[in-house]
């Protein structure tokens, strides 16, 4: 059995394919704070988080940069500019320690290359990114913030929660707000009636999430 969060790229592949996947790369423990992977630069290497969490951020033009995710044990990063050869499109950066493992893009490629269940298991989970994306935009039409607000909570839960309990998520409320693509007081006012409600508790650059199935209909 996997012992990563259900959603998590590690945990969609099956124990062989886990196991040969990590042990193609090198391990790597990185300090909270330290950066894994840069926005606009070209790198030799994929990174398979085992432990800890990450911010996801891009810079718009103007300078500011905006909170694209926040992702956990079990992920995959970097693999778009491991594949295309491009620039990574966002930024990396170590909310606590991790330990990872390093994985050259060639010998990611060449797995891929020789190993249908993961290359597959690499595709749904660009398509998956690609669904949340066009998701989103479409929220920012259609859906009122706290709507907005519950959906990105209910992904937060679904990309770190070890298991059905509350999780306690590691972002502000600034920062959930950039996600939501709403303001900070309108995030605020949604989340007040979600504490109401006792769906959630917030803390110093935290929110517990306690009732996910209430926030998951909420969202819909």
């Amino acid at each position: 059995m996997s012992s990563y969060p259900a959603g998590s790229f590690l945990a969609q592949l099956g124990e062989d394919d886990r196991r040969r996947l990590l042990d193609a790369g090198r391990p790597l423990r990185i300090p909270a704070g330290a950066s894994l992977l840069f926005e606009g630069d070209l790198s030799d290497r994929v990174v398979l988080v085992l432990r800890g969490t990450a911010r996801i951020f891009a810079t718009a033009a103007n300078g500011r940069q905006v909170l694209i995710a926040i992702t956990g044990p079990g992920e995959i990063l970097g693999e778009m500019s491991a594949l295309d050869g491009r620039p990574h499109s966002a930024s990396v950066v170590a909310l606590d320690e991790i330990d990872a493992v390093l994985l050259a893009d060639g010998d990611f490629r060449a797995i891929l290359a020789a190993n249908a269940s993961i290359a597959i298991a690499v595709a749904i989970r660009l398509t998956r990114e690609l669904r949340r994306g066009m998701h989103q935009r479409t929220e920012l039409v259609a859906y009122d913030v706290p709507a907005r607000l519950a959906a990105a909570l209910v992904e937060l839960h679904d990309r770190l929660a070890p298991g059905d309990g509350p999780f306690e998520a590691p972002i502000s409320q600034r920062e959930i707000a950039e996600w939501c693509g709403a303001s900070r007081e309108a995030v605020t006012k949604a989340l007040a009636r979600f504490r109401s409600c006792g769906w959630v508790r917030t803390g110093r650059r935290s929110i517990t999430v306690l009732d996910v199935e209430a926030l998951r209909a909420r969202a819909s």
